[in-house]
């Protein structure tokens, strides 16, 4: 008589992690309005006050920063209460998701009607490359980790840069500009923004929002995005540190 010897147990497969190296951190931000959920974004931890703030004002919910009664965190959600005139329009809100990446959300009626925007100062190519090189400089956190993006707040008549924010989301990065541009009472319609990221439909819509003229990208722009500038005058740059930059309204 035969007999099968029974099948020798595996030994569980040891699993192993290599060259783990300083990780951008990520958090998930929800964003309640006067009792009422409204957005949830994917962030980095910190700056989320102008945060915030910009996002408020991108979705068209606050005009100024004193439209925001209070704003106060718990853990990750941010509860915010607003003055009357923004309760209007938080009873109005229909959000719309037009990227896949973070911050990507515009008001439903963001594509209609859309602004018009004249620059009152003139700046050359030279001009926009010499503001993006002082750029990663900047980039505090890309230097440590990468996979960060970074953008900045430039007053185009005084060549000088107002601030620069950092986030895991191109969109995040510009949103805390427009927050910090409201609490300071900047003069949006002098500015520029540059960024390290793509330039897609909501970047955009942003800059018009704030009435921010010119957007200057060290990378592309998708094709919504140019039918939103064919159509309000917003001067682009892409590709500003290529020997073919791309420029549009310029």
């Amino acid at each position: 008589m035969t007999t099968s010897k029974p099948a020798s147990k595996k030994a569980p497969e040891r699993r192993r992690e290599t060259g783990l190296v300083a990780l951008p951190e990520e958090t998930l931000l929800t964003i309640e309005v006067d009792g009422r959920s409204l957005g949830r974004l994917s962030c980095s931890p910190f700056q989320r006050r102008e945060l915030v703030t910009g996002w408020l004002f991108s979705q068209g919910l606050i005009a100024v920063a004193a439209d925001v009664s209070s704003l106060r965190f718990r853990g990750d959600l941010a509860r915010v209460r607003l003055r009357p005139a923004g309760a209007a329009a938080e009873r109005r809100f229909q959000p719309l998701q037009v990227t896949a990446c973070s911050g990507g959300e515009v008001p439903a009626a963001g594509f209609d009607n859309l602004p018009v925007l004249c620059r009152s100062y003139e700046f050359t190519l030279a001009q926009a490359v010499a503001l993006m090189e002082r750029l990663p400089a900047r980039a505090r956190m890309f230097r440590r980790h990468g996979g960060i993006h970074c953008s900045m707040l430039a007053d185009m008549k005084a060549r000088r840069i107002l601030a620069s924010r950092e986030d895991i989301g191109r969109s995040n990065s510009v949103d805390k500009l427009i927050g910090w541009g409201l609490t300071q009472k900047s003069d949006f319609s002098r500015c520029a923004v540059l960024t390290t990221g793509r330039v897609s439909a909501e970047m955009a819509l942003k800059c018009l929002q704030a009435g921010i003229p010119a957007l200057i990208s060290q990378t592309t722009l998708t094709s919504k995005a140019l039918e939103i500038v064919r159509c309000s005058g917003l001067t682009l740059v892409g590709h500003v540190l290529k020997p073919r930059p791309i420029l549009l309204n310029f």
